[in-house]
């Protein structure tokens, strides 16, 4: 799932490049949990709706209803160009 997070660090900084590291730090943590829950429970669309309802309700709290829609529409766009779907 490599690439799914984006966050504009144009004006990069030590600080920012260390909230980067922590951003790809989780996402592969959590990415690797939920595929582990995934296996166990032999269910994976129970888990990537679960995973994905609670990922848009908090975003929509905490970054908007455009941002994240526009985040979703990347995420998708990100599986499609690297043909994580086939």
């Amino acid at each position: 799932m490599g690439q799914v997070i984006k966050y504009d660090f144009s004006s990069c900084n030590e600080e920012d490049d260390l909230y980067e590291k922590k951003l790809i730090r989780i996402r592969d943590e959590i990415e690797d949990y939920l595929k582990n829950v995934s296996m166990a429970e032999g269910d994976e669309l129970a888990v990537a709706l679960a995973a994905g309802r609670y990922g848009s309700m908090k975003l929509v709290q905490l970054t908007g209803e455009q941002s994240t829609k526009k985040f979703t529409d990347e995420c998708i766009k990100t599986t499609l160009k690297n043909r994580i779907l086939q």
